[in-house]
């Protein structure tokens, strides 16, 4: 009788930033940052199966439906099963394969999430039990975002984005439309031409928290921030083009998430934004997504 091996099937969702300030040069290199990450329901999907290695062949094949990620030790999925594999001493193999739908450089920490996901994938797989608190910290060893998606919903976050505040209450009737200009933006390129003015206005997160749970869609989409929004339209002025061409449906606000390139209008209704979407589509824009957080 042939062995029956472990499968599971997850949604990996990714995240906007709705506020996102800098705080200060870190004296490791990074920047201290203030920031509030949504999940939002465009997702990957991620199938994680035990594999027939033999015992004690710690195998991880991986397969990606965009054939430009690597999929090797350089692809954060990968690292993220070796790294549960190594922390929980567990020597199965594994077979995974990952849908993108999430677009890569795009500032929707879609690479994040992944790994997050595998992360906790493979607590449920194996059935570790090892807690938020053991998976946190493996995930702050892969990358400042990945942590955030562990816990998922919505939370403000600060150091590098891999201090995760306790969930926050948003409304759920929230209709964003994203649009992904085809850009893929480094993050290190943004940050390395940041240029901080201490002196500067800190924005203020607190109004913007105070709104998110019970305020109407536009008094949130006044308050959406981004600090690292003129640095990447001074390197890429398209995005201030599309910007400009999303701020001509009358969203209730525009904003660039995280380090770009991807930006997105929040709309009143569904329906406003699925007809952006639809007009976005006809001027020839191939990736427009309609999206509200995720639940």
């Amino acid at each position: 009788m042939s062995k029956v091996y472990k499968k599971l099937r997850l949604q990996s969702p990714a995240k906007i930033n709705l506020f996102l300030e800098i705080l200060g040069k870190r004296a490791d290199g990074y920047h201290e940052i203030e920031t509030v990450m949504q999940e939002i329901d465009l997702a990957d999907t991620l199938e994680i199966e035990e594999s027939g290695s033999t015992a004690g062949d710690k195998g991880i094949e991986l397969h990606c439906t965009d054939t430009e990620i690597p999929c090797n030790e350089d692809n954060l999925v990968w690292k993220a099963a070796r790294l549960f594999q190594e922390e929980l001493g567990i020597s199965r193999g594994l077979k995974i394969r990952l849908e993108k739908r999430v677009p890569v450089g795009a500032g929707l920490g879609g690479g994040s999430s992944d790994a997050a996901t595998v992360l906790k994938g493979l607590d449920a797989l194996w059935q570790t039990g090892i807690g938020r608190e053991r998976l946190m910290e493996m995930a702050a060893r892969l990358g400042s975002d990945v942590p955030f998606f562990i816990q998922g919903g919505t939370a403000l976050c600060s150091g590098r984005g891999e201090r995760v505040g306790p969930p926050l209450t948003a409304r759920k009737d929230l209709y964003y439309t994203l649009l992904y200009p085809n850009i893929k933006i480094p993050t290190a390129t943004i940050y390395q031409n940041l240029k901080i003015d201490l002196t500067k206005d800190r924005k203020d997160v607190s109004l913007l928290l105070t709104v998110l749970k019970s305020g109407s869609p536009k008094s949130l989409g006044q308050l959406l921030f981004n600090r690292l929004e003129a640095v990447a339209f001074g390197l890429y002025p398209k995005l201030q083009e599309i910007k400009t061409l999303l701020e001509s449906y009358r969203p209730c606000g525009v904003l660039l998430s995280g380090s770009g390139s991807c930006i997105y209008g929040l709309f009143n209704t569904g329906r406003e934004a699925e007809e952006t979407r639809r007009e976005l589509k006809r001027k020839g824009f191939d990736k427009v997504y309609v999206a509200r957080p995720h639940s």
